[in-house]
């Protein structure tokens, strides 16, 4: 009886979507069937409607034929590759592995082409591991991968894999001088934990970076390490992303997602920036262990942080995290940017805490009342992923180029993978119905308009409405500054110019910026002491130009480099006051600038030290330690104007800074000289040092209204700060 109710309930989460051309997401933790590709069309694999289906028999290169074979026109109005049954043997999954597929498809198509099994999920399996290695706006779904070998996409921009289960590794990965984007994972699942040195899935930058990755309705189980391992230890997560070959990667999207901790923890962030969790279940320690408990011969350590590493950017909606959070602050000071409805077990520390909204602590939250979802065994993925049925309902309409802001005109073409289907739109934000215009072809759009479109078929429910906001955009060009910034020892004039005929550029040299309102610029710009020159380009009947920046440091000026500079000064007995400007070159350097007796050749030298420091915000020490009262983070190219008043009686100092275009900030506020100077009676020498990262330039040095003299040759850093 249990059984039977247990087939009911499952059959229930397959009903919302038995009768369209899609399922429809229905929010949950982990796979429910509900969820498909949709940030780029993807015709969803039991569409009997869908304008092309091509059956191949089950072996790579039919499948490769067929995907050489489609054309533009065919993916935009929808294809679909259903492969017969059988076994698909891959060549590992490993970096190194020949690709089961290489080059094919295309990113300028608007809708995805969809391979699956002709006769639904797990009637074709991978053998052995799959490589798939610059495959090209295509989307893998209903495959079932075999063994612990596992699956990887390299390279693979616009790509996706939809209900998918890996029972072995799971990488997803960026590929040499090639941006990788746009890749979707939708209810790809990973359901058994094992003891095997790696983990359980990886998503590395390869050399060429990542961007826009999403993970919707997925599952991953945990991989614990040998406990016998030879060499050094290994390090075990269940999802890691990482620079792994070089390369950036930002804006990773989760949703609906559960994920379960391996030894070092659920998900290591490497250094993303921006990352979103919403509706997941990411746990660790005892409650992951519920489910997946430690295996004989596995490391039975840790498991106890859901995250680990760096980043910044990140925000939780509707969440649930249990476990540690040990995210440092190499990136931003606090990684979380937002937090909204999201449930924690514990109270965290300070540099966890959201820049807006808060955690919501949940004492005594456990395995049975956290929301665990429900175990992804074959029988309840059979049952989730089976076919609905005929499809009775239009597939929506796909919009190429997809909706958004462009700098001229676009033809705009509409298409619907439903097969000998009629498409009717609206041009001024009405509803369509049959009676509206119907598509022939490509509809010129020259300004801001809100397309909306239907699609019919004979003996089919009309498909759901779709609207496109298209925004053309008239822009006076971004200004451009001659020079371009930088640091002068003299005065220097500087020229503003636009390509936009009947333009007028307006500016400001404060930092603020420009309007209409502002200084019209009518003849070089004579700048004579530091400053921020922002320019803006105005016309009547066009947008605003986007505003240009520059930042001109005028006189004596020193970079900083692992050799330390000395700037010998007047000498300093009492209290005193001294200012300089300077410029970072990056956003994660460790530039130290202070003031000593005597020449410095080493941090313990110093008496007063500020610090652009290596995540990013700018620091002060008191005393034996860093800790400035009040963060500001600092960015590459702008200049930050620095005022220390000192009391040589107190041993003391404050420190103020204004970054330019925003107001003063008092960053310390009679804090102790450093604890090896706190004996010092006079002070003659202004240092600066870059130990990592960058550099930074210090110019307009001045005591009191004296500047400072020549720099003598600089000494190398033995030490760090």
């Amino acid at each position: 009886m249990r059984n039977k109710a247990y087939v009911l309930l499952l059959a229930l989460l397959a009903m919302p979507f038995s009768a369209i051309a899609k399922p429809e997401r229905v929010p949950a933790f982990g796979p429910n069937g509900t969820h498909w590709p949709e940030v780029i069309a993807t015709p969803f694999m039991y569409d009997n409607t869908v304008a092309n289906i091509v059956e191949v028999p089950c072996n790579w290169n039919a499948i490769k034929s067929a995907i050489q074979a489609v054309t533009a026109n065919q993916a935009n109005s929808g294809t679909l590759i259903l492969v017969q049954p059988g076994e698909l043997t891959g060549n590992g999954s490993s970096s190194g592995s020949i690709p089961v597929l290489e080059s094919v498809g295309s990113t300028s198509w608007g809708q995805r082409v969809t391979v699956a099994p002709r006769d639904g999920y797990g009637t074709v399996t991978w053998k052995n591991g799959v490589r798939f290695l610059k495959v090209y706006g295509v989307c893998f779904a209903g495959f079932e991968s075999t063994g612990i070998s596992g699956v990887k996409m390299q390279g693979c921009s616009r790509s996706a894999l939809a209900w998918i289960k890996c029972t072995g590794h799971l990488g997803v990965y960026g590929t040499e001088g090639y941006r990788t984007e746009g890749i979707e994972l939708v209810e790809v699942v990973q359901p058994d934990h094992y003891v095997v040195s790696d983990d359980s899935a990886d998503f590395y930058a390869g050399g060429g970076g990542f961007t826009d990755f999403r993970f919707d309705g997925c599952y991953h189980a945990p991989r614990f390490f040998e406990a016998n391992y030879t060499g050094g230890k290994p390090h075990t997560d269940t999802i890691q992303f990482a620079a792994a070959g070089g390369g950036s990667y930002s804006n990773v999207y989760f949703r609906d997602t559960a994920v379960f901790s391996s030894n070092n923890c659920s998900i290591q962030t490497g250094n993303i920036d921006g990352m979103t969790l919403e509706k997941c279940y990411v746990v660790s320690g005892d409650v992951s262990l519920s489910r997946y408990p430690h295996l004989p011969g596995g490391a039975d350590e840790a498991t106890s942080n859901a995250f680990n590493g760096s980043g910044k950017n990140f925000k939780a909606i509707d969440s649930v995290f249990y476990g540690g959070m040990a995210l440092n602050t190499r990136d931003a000071a606090r990684p979380w940017a937002s937090v909204t409805n999201t449930k924690v077990n514990k109270a965290y520390g300070d540099s966890n805490q959201p820049l807006s909204g808060q955690w919501t602590v949940v004492a005594g939250m456990n395995a049975g009342n956290s929301g665990m979802p429900p175990y992804p065994n074959d029988s309840y993925l059979e049952t989730i992923w089976a076919n609905p049925g005929a499809t009775t309902q239009v597939s929506r309409p796909v919009f190429v180029p997809a909706a958004g802001t462009y700098g001229s005109a676009q033809q705009v073409t509409i298409t619907c993978s439903t097969k000998n289907s009629s498409i009717f739109y609206t041009l001024d934000g009405s509803v369509p119905t049959i009676s509206s215009t119907r598509y022939t072809g490509p509809i010129p759009v020259s300004a801001s308009r809100t397309v909306k479109a239907l699609a019919t078929a004979a003996g089919l429910d009309p498909s759901p409405v779709v609207t496109a906001e298209y925004r053309i955009v008239n822009q006076v060009e971004q200004p451009v500054i001659s020079p371009n910034g930088g640091l002068f020892s003299t005065p220097q004039p500087v020229t503003l110019t636009t390509t936009t005929p009947g333009a007028t550029i307006y500016y400001t040299l404060d930092g603020s910026t420009p309007t209409a309102s502002s200084t019209a610029y009518t003849a070089p710009v004579l700048i004579s002491t530091t400053s921020t020159l922002k320019a803006v380009g105005i016309r009547s009947g066009y947008d605003d130009s986007q505003v240009a920046m520059a930042s001109f440091g005028i006189g004596e000026a020193y970079i900083a480099s692992e050799a330390w500079t000395n700037v010998t000064i007047p000498a300093q007995s009492s209290n005193f006051t001294v200012r300089w400007s300077a410029i970072p070159d990056g956003s994660q350097i460790d530039g130290v600038t202070g003031l000593a007796l005597g020449p410095v050749d080493n941090y313990p030298d110093l008496a007063c030290i500020v610090r652009f420091a290596v995540n990013g915000v700018i620091d002060v020490r008191n005393g034996g330690a860093y800790q400035a009262q009040n963060t500001v983070t600092y960015v590459a190219g702008k200049i930050y104007r620095f005022e220390l008043n000192v009391d040589l009686n107190a041993k003391t100092y404050s420190v103020t800074v204004t970054p330019d275009g925003a107001s003063p900030v008092q960053i310390a506020t009679n804090y102790k000289f450093r604890n090896e100077q706190a004996t010092v009676a006079t002070l003659d020498h202004f240092a600066i040092v870059a130990l990592d990262g960058g550099s930074h330039t210090v110019s307009d040095i001045v005591f009191g209204t004296t500047a400072a003299p020549t720099a003598p040759q600089g000494l190398r850093v033995l030490s760090s700060p």
